[in-house]
Formats: C-alpha cells, sequence, structure tokens
C-alpha cells in the first residue's frame, strides 16, 4: 500500500475549487485500499446469542452524531451518511426496506426512508456485505457478514424472523466464510439458502442448521430462477458455473464470455424472464465487458455499447439491476460523470444504448443526484429504485428520472480520525471514508461537513481554535482560518505514505505540526508560511503514529506499519526502540505527561502483544496485554494518567475495552455502544469523557468516573499493591 499502484487501483482526482458559502476542498478519491488496517474490523471474540442482552456499560456511552452529515458536497450537497453495500425491499410494503451497510451494521425504515432504524447493534460484527429476505415470509431477514470488495472481517450469517427484532446465527464463519457477496432465499422453498463470498459458495437445505461449500473459491455473485433449480455463480477470475439441480453440482458457461483477464464479476437475472441474464466482468479499475445471455448461459453476446461505466473503481463499485417487469430496461452504476465516464446508467433496449441518469438536471451543486461510488439498486414493490453508495441511499420513484434523498436519519459514518475542541466540548471534527471532514458545531445529532472527499487527521489549534488543520490522502495538508483554506502540504510527494497519513499538532506549540509519511516532517510556522523539514531519515516503513511529549517538544515517539518504534530527544537523532516489540503494525502511542520516558504503544495485531509499555524510552517494553482478547487488534489507544496506574482505553475491531490495573484484566463496554469497529479514541481530561470515532457508526461518547484523589505519598489513599513497578 505504498502508492494507489502498488494498492492495485486506479485514482481520479478533481479539484473544483472552494465552495462559495464554506472553505471546502471538493477532492475525490476513490476507496481506501482493501485491507487498511483501520476499516476491517474483527468480530466480538466468542460472541453468542446471549450477547444481545447484555446490560449497560459503566461507561454509559450516548451517540453524537453525525446523522446525517449536511450539506456533503458530493451529495449534491445534501444529507450523506455512510458506504452502503445491499439493499432488500419488502416484496409486499414498498415503504419497508433494510439495508446491510458496510461497517455499521442493518438499518431498517417502515416509512419509505423518512426514519431508519438500526437493528443489529449487537451482533458481533457490524461488517456487512449482504441482506436479503425470504420472499414466502418477508419478515424473515438473513445478514450475511463481512464486506466482500473490502475483505473486512465477519462473522458468518445471522437471521432474524421478526424483521430484526431479535437475531439467530445460522452460520459461523468457518461454515461460510468471512465475507458475503450475496444471500438469496429459494422462492420455493424457505429452508434453502444461498451464499457466495470470499469462501466461495454455499448452501443449507434445512434452514441453517447444516450447510456445505458446494463450489469453492472467491465468488462475487450468485442468481436463482423462480424454480428454484437453476443457480449460477460468479467466481471471481473463474468465470460464470450453472447448477440445474439447486446448487448441488455445476457445470461452466463459457460461450461468448471472456476466458481470462477478469477479476470480479456481476451478475443478475431477469425477474421476469429467468432464461435473461447480464453480466459485468470487472478486470481491475475497468469493466472488461457487459454481456447477456437469453438462453440462460448458453450462449452469451458482449453488449459493445456499454460505457466503461465503473471505470476508475470496477474493482469497488460495480451493479447491474434488471426492472422486475422488463428485461430489457437495466442500471448498471457506477462512479460520477463528472470526474469519470459514467454514473449511474440506464437501457430500455437490452443494452443496445445508454443514457447517464446520475445527475437528471446536470452534475451541478444542489440537483439531488447522489453520491458517488454506487454499490447497488433493487427495486420495490411498488418499482421504486433503491440506490446503495458511499453516501448512503436514494430513491426513485421514475426511473431515475430524479432522485430522493433518504439520509436524514442515518448513522454509518466511517470515521478514520478525532479531534476535540480544546474549549468546547459539544464541538468536535472527524476524518471520514468518502465524506470528508464533518464538524460537530452544536450539541445537536446533525453535523456540517467541512471539506469533501476523504477527510483523515486533524487538528484544532487549542490557542485559536478558529484555526483548525485538515488533511486529505496521501498527507495533503490544509489551514481552515474562518472562511480561508490554505494548502499547507508539503515537500514529501515523492515520499511513499500510508492513505490516510498521520498528523499531530505539538502540544508544546499550537504552531508546530508534524507528519508522517516513511519519515517524520515537521512545520514551526503552520500559522503562516509552513515551512516543513525532515527531521527523520527515513523509518523503513511507513509511519503510522506520532506522539510528542509534553514539556519536550523534541522527545518524540514514531510507529511504522512495520511494527516498529522510533525515538528522538533531541528532535534530530532517532534510535530504533523495536527490540522486545512484536511484529506487526503500530497503531498508536500514549507518552506519559510527566515522564517522557514512558510511554505506551499498541498494535493492530490480533493476537500475542498488542499493548506495551516501556518506562526508560523504548530501551525495554513490558507487555501489558493481559487478558485482552486473543482474535481482536487494538486499533486505537487513550490513556487516563491521573490514575495509578494508569486508566487504558482501547478501541479495538468490535467496541471498546478498558483496564484498571495496567493491563492485567480488560472489561468490554455494555451494549449500549454498539459492537463496532473503532478507529480513533480521545479522552477530555477536562470534562472527563471518553470520545469514541467509529468506523461504521459515528461517533459515541462515555461519562468517565473521576480520577482518584493521590494522596502526598503519590498514592490513592497509600495503597501501592496495584503499581507493581517503581512510579516515575
Amino acid at each position: 500500500m505504498q502508492n494507489l499502484v502498488a494498492a492495485g487501483f486506479a485514482v481520479w482526482m478533481l479539484f473544483l475549487g472552494p465552495d462559495p458559502i464554506r472553505p471546502r476542498h471538493q477532492l475525490r478519491f476513490g476507496p481506501p485500499p482493501p485491507g487498511y488496517e483501520r476499516i476491517t474490523g474483527e468480530p466480538v471474540p466468542g460472541w453468542t446469542e446471549a450477547e444481545l442482552s447484555r446490560g449497560g456499560s459503566a461507561m454509559n456511552w450516548v451517540e453524537l452524531g453525525p446523522r446525517p452529515i449536511e450539506d456533503e458536497f458530493w451529495s449534491g450537497t445534501d444529507d450523506a451518511s455512510g458506504r452502503v453495500v445491499s439493499i432488500a425491499p419488502h416484496p409486499l410494503d414498498p415503504d419497508t426496506v433494510f439495508i446491510a451497510s458496510a461497517s455499521g451494521g442493518i438499518w431498517r425504515t417502515t416509512d419509505g426512508g423518512g426514519f431508519w432504524t438500526p437493528i443489529s447493534d449487537d451482533l458481533p460484527s457490524l461488517n456487512h456485505g449482504c441482506v436479503a429476505l425470504d420472499p414466502s415470509a418477508p419478515d424473515t431477514v438473513y445478514a450475511g457478514t463481512g464486506e466482500y470488495t473490502t475483505l473486512s472481517t465477519g462473522d458468518g450469517m445471522f437471521r432474524s424472523d421478526d424483521g430484526g427484532a431479535s437475531w439467530l446465527r445460522v452460520a459461523t464463519a468457518a461454515e461460510v466464510g468471512t465475507t458475503c457477496s450475496k444471500i438469496v432465499v429459494d422462492p420455493t422453498d424457505s429452508d434453502r439458502v444461498h451464499m457466495t463470498g470470499a469462501a466461495g459458495y454455499a448452501r443449507t437445505t434445512d434452514g441453517g442448521s447444516s450447510w456445505s461449500l458446494r463450489l469453492a473459491g472467491r465468488a462475487s455473485d450468485l442468481a436463482v430462477d423462480p424454480s428454484g433449480t437453476v443457480v449460477y455463480i460468479a467466481q471471481h477470475g473463474g468465470g460464470i458455473f450453472k447448477s440445474t439441480d439447486g446448487g448441488t453440482s455445476f457445470t461452466q458457461s463459457t460461450s461468448g464470455l471472456p476466458a481470462s483477464g477478469f477479476t470480479r464479476i456481476v451478475l443478475t437475472m431477469a425477474p421476469s424472464s429467468a432464461a435473461t441474464l447480464y453480466a459485468a466482468f470487472v478486470s481491475g479499475g475497468n469493466i472488461l465487458g457487459l454481456y447477456r445471455t437469453t438462453n440462460s448461459g448458453a450462449s452469451w453476446s458482449e453488449l459493445t455499447a456499454t460505457p466503461n461505466f465503473a471505470a476508475p473503481q470496477a474493482w469497488y463499485d460495480t451493479f447491474v439491476a434488471v426492472d422486475p417487469t422488463d428485461p430489457e430496461t437495466v442500471y448498471a452504476g457506477g462512479v460520477f460523470p463528472t470526474y469519470a465516464e459514467a454514473g449511474v446508467i440506464k437501457t430500455t433496449d437490452g443494452g443496445a444504448s445508454w443514457s447517464d441518469v446520475t445527475c437528471p438536471t446536470g452534475c451541478t451543486n444542489g440537483t439531488g443526484n447522489p453520491h458517488p461510488d454506487m454499490h447497488t439498486l433493487s427495486f420495490g414493490a411498488d418499482g421504486r429504485l433503491w440506490l446503495g453508495n458511499d453516501g448512503g441511499v436514494w430513491t426513485s420513484a421514475d426511473g431515475g428520472a430524479s432522485w430522493v434523498n433518504t439520509n436524514n436519519s442515518l448513522n454509518l459514518t466511517q470515521n478514520y480520525a478525532l479531534a476535540l475542541h480544546p474549549t468546547d466540548s459539544a464541538k468536535m471534527m472527524t476524518g471520514t471514508q468518502d465524506n470528508g471532514t464533518a464538524g460537530r458545531d452544536t450539541g445537536m445529532d446533525e453535523w456540517t461537513q467541512i471539506a469533501a472527499g476523504d477527510g483523515g487527521y486533524l487538528a484544532y489549534d487549542f490557542i485559536d481554535p478558529n484555526t483548525r488543520y485538515t488533511t486529505y490522502v496521501y498527507l495533503t495538508v490544509f489551514r481552515l482560518v474562518g472562511p480561508t483554506t490554505t494548502n499547507i502540504t508539503g515537500p514529501w510527494g515523492g515520499d511513499p505514505a500510508n492513505f490516510i497519513a498521520p498528523l499531530v499538532m505539538d502540544p508544546n506549540d499550537s504552531r508546530t505540526l508534524l507528519g508522517g509519511t516513511n519519515r517524520i516532517w515537521r512545520t514551526e510556522n503552520a500559522d503562516g508560511a509552513a515551512n516543513w523539514t525532515a527531521i527523520s531519515l527515513a523509518l523503513g516503513d511507513n509511519v503510522n503514529a506520532i506522539a510528542v511529549a509534553e514539556g519536550e517538544p523534541d522527545s518524540i515517539y514514531a510507529g511504522t506499519d512495520g511494527g516498529k518504534v522510533w525515538a528522538t530527544t533531541d528532535g534530530t537523532t532517532w534510535f530504533d526502540r523495536s527490540s522486545g516489540l512484536p511484529a506487526g503494525s503500530v497503531s498508536d502511542i500514549a507518552i506519559d505527561p510527566d515522564d517522557s520516558a514512558t510511554a505506551y504503544v499498541a498494535y493492530f495485531n490480533t493476537s500475542g502483544p498488542r499493548l506495551l509499555r516501556t518506562q526508560d524510552r523504548g530501551l525495554s517494553w513490558e507487555d501489558v496485554t493481559g487478558s485482552y482478547p486473543t482474535s481482536t487488534a487494538a486499533r486505537a489507544l487513550a490513556v487516563e494518567w491521573r490514575n495509578l496506574p494508569p486508566s487504558l482505553y482501547v478501541g479495538s475491531g468490535s467496541g471498546v475495552y478498558w483496564s484498571d490495573d495496567d493491563g492485567a484484566t480488560w472489561d468490554r463496554d455494555g451494549s449500549d455502544l454498539p459492537n463496532v469497529n473503532v478507529g480513533d479514541l480521545a479522552l477530555d481530561a477536562v470534562n472527563n469523557t471518553l470520545t469514541a470515532a467509529t468506523y461504521g457508526r459515528g461517533a459515541w461518547r462515555a461519562d468517565l468516573s473521576l480520577p482518584a484523589e493521590i494522596f502526598a505519598d503519590g498514592f490513592e489513599s497509600g495503597d501501592t499493591s496495584a503499581w507493581s513497578t517503581t512510579v516515575p
């Protein structure tokens, strides 16, 4: 993941200039590289159905939003939420619809999108790839975990028989894999359920009591005809396979189809003509071709008039959907027509000609257009279109002639990083996946977009909070002062860097910023000319984390995605302090404000040491992982240093853990915080709160207990037993 080429996908960028209302950078990159550490998440270890009834947390978590992000530029200056990858409309009730978000769980509306309710917050993983209803009993909902395109980690399949009020696990990850690309319930037999994902094609014939993997190898899509006997599987890089015995055995359909040169295949069947299917073959970022069969796969023809509609991100955002009453009317998507070849396209003649219906009145601000990066389209019982993309959900009642934004009550924001306002606890900023930098300026759930595109690390000037710093991908840095935005990116264009690269403010001087590529860069006049200097040589890997000591601006720690920790005391000479540390990838670093020789480091690893402490500036390390569960990464770290021993708070791939005994034992949050991937944590020592920026369910905050009183001897009530080593 050194650069976009290494990440394996194409990039497109557009700079449209500042918004006339507020400073905003209309930059537009694609999604994060697959496997980027902060997006993957992991399930709650050892989750059982009993978890659904667990009590509240002693930390009393409260949802803060954004619900929604208002004035999102790429959403037609309208509401946005986060990535939606699968939609299941009720077959009889046009106002009831279920959606699967990539990392925010399953949501339901019963009023046509006016209001949405989360219904799966306590499942072991909120990473989802698909949702489906039983056509014979539409209150039965199937949810497949793990997003297929980014390979985020899921935990099998779940079923609700009461519209999402309660859930039962019906397949483990060992049975069906850790991602889901499609679920289809047999229309003639509710006990027969088909699923595809990274593990291949799996089927149950007894309602989920047992499963068999009928076709191994990564499978990106499937289709089942109304009789339930004919099943088509799209195998990633392999081709299209057909079964005429309900999925027991398969033969490959090859006539007219490419034999090689493709990866993902998106496949769909015409509901009104089971012999008619369409298949989009993807090659990296492009559509290799869209193919059609009208004889059940005996032969296929390429629809050569089809635009390269999903370029340059076809691996990520490609869908094809056929009108339920007309096999000649097809929709496909798509990215966005102002900077790519197309967005949502439509044909009414079976692919002989196409029109772009993304922006009915032209792609200009405020026209009601959907957000870019289209993932899925479904048809409601009344024929309404339901479109899911990186901004949420849009509907159209007139075949794409106009679009209605339905994101007002969705909170699916995927946060990478968080910054708290230095004096006003109601205010904060987060950097998000594809919905820019969002700001909370009041105590309301509605937030406002500050910058468009992808938002990364960010900071408030703690002397003058009217000055803010935000980042875009690959450490593009902006300074915002009132209505003025200035690009203050340094001269590191030739350096490898993470997609979301770190930027921190020196706690000793708000004019000093430090950024990480494969080196550490510093400016001491960020409020002016912003002259950047590389204060380290290449550290061997890309930098994931930077921490500066309070009172000692030249005492700095840096952690890399190769697992190394480096330290300096003079801001010039760096020492590799990785001896005794695990291999893997550093996620976060926290320095004791009273003694810069003491620090904690956290790792994205899911086993072995993941939380370690040094009291001699990295010359030696102690493992304080303790009972922190195996299979769980430590993705974000916050420390309450005023307690002895310090209280540790860790954001995991499924919630927050904390320890009051220096890591020996760990507790997990209760049911008031969803089991969601946590991207960042921020502890407010003035207001005694902990804020979690999640990757999929927005921001949440918990009140913390007041720090214990420390007596003159340096210990709480004179009790030294809980702190076994010498207190610095």
